[in-house]
């Protein structure tokens, strides 16, 4: 993996194509394997209970990757699938990093045990994709990730090769998107039949800058163009509308929301598992330039914790805070400012529906993923430079609480920090108001106030 100015070079190399089709034990769904080292990783082989419901999700999965949903561009990137004894999980992120997809199917799903652990990329190529389309419940199909004792050392071993760019924002987003789920809550929920009428009355594009919204009369869900009480915002009803197939045999669908930051999260409830869609506020925006993840990445709360914690990690698919808590004798606060940092490096996921991190190591080198977000570079130059001085402190400020002022080009920025929220006097934070992550300055000050870079100037 080769970085340039806005995208990393990667390769998939994968030892065989993905396939439906004869397997050595019978009919199924054959899934290539790629990690970040180009190893084949073994995951699982055993028989699906529904086989149709499961070539469903991965194939709404696989649209999510390979689309666009503001620019159309070619795709990109394959998914990546995470094992542990209790669930596999399959995730995909849009290549436009403002729509994020998840496919959990616990143990019940299948008929033998999953069998391995860890993370990497599986191969959905266009033949995979056509036979997905055509499983039925009535086949006897199972499921193969990856293949034991596959070896690329061996002269007669097939290597199918993908060469991509990822770009940084790719990367970024997918690591982002894990700070936004904790905050989420579940808004509205309906009927699988409701639901249907309401996906399929949806149009198939929109204007990107034209929010919608969705409300609920009585069980039935309705799309509307103004806000109303109890109303969920949202923009893209396209992005939604990829969610159509899976309908038909759905039990339920959620809906989630995050008033402050307009996230929302579409969740489909199958007999076999789950299926979760995460949009963007807008269209046009990705979540790697959000910036949700800064925060964390400033504090020095979970420095002390973060090793400790990281070293805890087995694949597990449900990590509970207080257990770790009194495991790794931290207070709880800590552990869960270590899971989200680990969160922002893609050592951890974050599902919604069980409240918890899971452990999962994206299959890409994200060792400079923290390096790479400019604000907190920017941050720490500003501090580095003694651009920050602490003024005399005001009246009925709280522990932790500060106003700083920050030189910047020709002018002097007030950052004031506050439990109730940070603030700052530069135009960025006066735009956005922190709806896409706070401000450089704002940063820096919370660096200078947590000790990372050592004593600023008081006034």
């Amino acid at each position: 993996m080769a970085a340039t100015a806005t995208a990393l070079d990667f390769t998939y190399k994968y030892a065989y194509p993905s396939e439906v089709g004869e397997l050595d034990d019978g009919f199924g769904l054959q899934l290539a394997t790629c990690g970040a080292k180009h190893e084949q990783p073994y995951f699982f082989h055993g028989t699906l209970r529904s086989p149709r419901e499961m070539g469903e999700m991965l194939l709404v999965l696989s649209d999510v990757v390979r689309t666009h949903f503001f620019l159309p561009r070619p795709p990109m990137t394959d998914p990546v699938v995470t094992g542990s004894e209790s669930m596999l999980r399959f995730e995909g992120f849009s290549g436009c990093c403002g729509v994020y997809a998840r496919v959990d199917l616990p143990a019940e799903a299948f008929d033998s045990e999953i069998q391995g652990r860890g993370t990497t990329n599986v191969d959905f190529n266009q033949p995979m994709r056509s036979a997905l389309a055509r499983l039925r419940d009535h086949d006897d199909a199972k499921l193969a990730v990856g293949k034991e004792g596959v070896e690329l050392t061996k002269d007669d071993t097939r290597v199918v090769e993908k060469k991509v760019k990822l770009p940084i924002r790719w990367i970024k987003g997918f690591s982002e998107v894990q700070a936004y789920q904790p905050n989420m809550t579940i808004k509205l929920e309906a009927p699988a039949a409701e639901a249907r009428k309401f996906i399929r009355s949806m149009p198939k594009s929109a204007a990107p800058k034209q929010p919608s919204f969705v409300t609920m009369t009585g069980r039935a869900l309705r799309l509307s163009q103004r806000e109303g009480r109890g109303a969920v915002k949202f923009a893209g009803t396209h992005r939604v509308k990829i969610l159509e197939p899976l309908l038909s045999s759905a039990k339920s669908l959620r809906v989630w929301g995050d008033d402050e930051t307009g996230v929302t999260g579409w969740e489909v409830l199958l007999k076999s598992g789950r299926f979760f869609l995460m949009l963007s506020p807008e269209v046009y925006r990705g979540f790697s330039g959000e910036g949700q993840v800064l925060s964390q990445l400033a504090s020095s709360q979970w420095q002390d914790a973060l090793p400790r914690v990281q070293a805890a990690l087995e694949w597990q698919a449900s990590l509970d805070a207080d257990t770790l808590s009194e495991d790794l004798n931290f207070p709880r606060g800590e552990v869960e400012a270590a899971l989200a940092v680990l969160g922002a490096r893609g050592l951890a996921g974050f599902d919604a529906n069980r409240g918890a991190y899971f452990h999962r190591e994206l299959p890409f080198d994200l060792d400079r993923v923290e390096q790479l977000q400019p604000r907190l570079k920017n941050a720490r130059k500003l501090v580095e430079a003694g651009k920050l001085r602490v003024l005399a402190e005001a009246k009925g400020l709280a522990s932790g609480e500060a106003d700083i002022e920050v030189a910047g080009t020709d002018v002097m920025h007030t950052v004031r920090l506050r439990n109730t929220g940070d603030k700052c006097t530069c135009p960025w934070f006066s735009k956005y108001q922190g709806q896409r992550g706070p401000c450089k300055h704002i940063l820096a000050a919370r660096l200078l106030t947590d000790g990372e870079e050592g004593e600023g100037e008081e006034a």
